[in-house]
C-alpha cells in the first residue's frame, strides 16, 4: 500500500511590485516633485502587488508525521510514523517557456523515535538524494531527473517527488484578496503500485503577516481528493480507493521566498485483497510542518 504524503509547501519565490516610470527630461531642470502624502490614519504599509516564483536558494525542515488505524481480520491496528526531512531548495533563472530550473536536494532524513525499524533504516539510507526540473508558474515542480531513482520510489510514501510541494498560486501571482481554485491529478508510481488522486483546491490570500522573520503573505487552503488505484505488495496484488481533505496554512514572503507553513491531510481508504477475500478500511491523518533553516 502506498500513501500520499502532501507538503506543506517549500519553493523559492520572488515579490513583483508594480512601479512607475519617470517622465521625459527638460532642458532646464524640473522642482523636485512633491513628496507623496503621508499615509492616512490606519492606512498599511505598501506591499507589493504580487508575490511570483522565481530565483532563489533556501534551506528548509520538514516535519511529518503520519498516524494509521487499520483494521484486518477484525483486529484492529495502529502505527504512528514520522520523520525530519533536511531539504535545500534551488531555483535559478532565466525562466523559459517550461518555466525556471529548479533543484530539491534532500541532504538527510531523520526517523522520529518509535518509527519501527526497518522504516527507520530504510528512510536513513536517504543522503544527497537530488531531484531536478522546472518550476512553473502556478508553483508545480515537474521532476524532469533524479539522482537514485530506486531511493526516491522506495521513499515515494514519505517525500513524494515534490511535485505539490509549493503552494498553489495564481499564474500572476498572489495578491491580498484574491481566491482562486486549483483541479489537480497526480498519479504516483512505486513499489510496483500506481494510485491516482484528484483534488479540488479552494485557496485565498488572507492578510499580511510576520512570519518567520518576515512580512509574508498567508495563503489558506482547503480540499478535497478521491484517491484510487491498484497494484502488487509483497506478491500480492489490492486495490484501493477512497477520499479525504486537506487544509493548509502557508506563507509567502514578500521578497518571494516560501518561509514555511502547516497542513493537515485526513483520508479514510479501503483496500481489497481479491486473492484473500479481505476488504480492510483504513482511516490515515498526515500532519505537516515546514520551516526555513538559517
Amino acid at each position: 500500500m502506498r500513501r500520499w504524503l502532501r507538503a506543506g509547501g517549500a519553493a523559492l519565490l520572488t515579490a513583483c511590485a508594480a512601479r512607475g516610470g519617470a517622465g521625459p527630461g527638460a532642458a532646464a531642470p524640473n522642482p523636485a516633485p512633491a513628496p507623496p502624502p503621508p499615509p492616512r490614519p490606519g492606512e498599511r504599509h505598501a506591499f507589493p502587488q504580487a508575490v511570483r516564483y522565481g530565483p532563489s536558494a533556501v534551506r528548509y525542515l520538514i516535519h511529518r508525521r503520519l498516524h494509521i488505524e487499520q483494521t484486518f481480520s477484525g483486529a484492529p491496528q495502529t502505527q504512528d510514523l514520522g520523520a525530519h526531512i533536511f531539504v535545500r531548495a534551488i531555483v535559478t533563472g532565466p525562466a523559459d517557456s517550461s518555466g525556471y530550473p529548479a533543484t530539491f536536494i534532500v541532504d538527510s532524513i531523520v526517523p522520529d523515535s518509535g518509527t519501527p525499524p526497518p522504516i527507520a533504516d530504510n528512510i536513513s539510507k536517504a543522503r544527497m538524494l537530488i531531484m531536478s526540473g522546472r518550476v512553473v508558474a502556478q508553483g508545480e515542480f515537474r521532476s524532469t531527473a533524479t539522482s537514485d531513482s530506486v531511493l526516491a520510489r522506495n521513499l515515494a510514501q514519505l517525500l513524494g517527488n515534490f511535485r505539490d510541494f509549493l503552494p498553489r498560486i495564481p499564474t500572476d501571482g498572489a495578491r491580498l484578496g484574491a481566491a482562486w481554485t486549483d483541479t489537480l491529478s497526480l498519479t504516483q508510481r512505486a513499489g510496483g503500485s500506481e494510485v491516482t488522486r484528484r483534488s479540488v483546491q479552494h485557496s485565498s490570500a488572507a492578510a499580511w503577516e510576520e512570519h518567520s522573520g518576515a512580512r509574508s503573505l498567508r495563503l489558506e487552503t482547503t480540499g478535497t481528493y478521491s484517491v484510487a488505484g491498484s497494484g502488487q505488495n509483497g506478491g500480492q496484488f489490492f486495490q484501493i480507493g477512497g477520499a479525504g481533505t486537506v487544509t493548509a496554512r502557508t506563507f509567502l514572503a514578500e521578497d518571494g521566498r516560501f518561509v514555511g507553513g502547516e497542513s493537515q491531510d485526513s483520508s479514510s481508504l479501503t483496500i481489497s485483497l481479491p486473492a484473500q477475500g479481505l476488504t480492510v478500511p483504513v482511516t490515515q491523518v498526515l500532519r505537516s510542518t515546514v520551516a526555513v533553516l538559517p
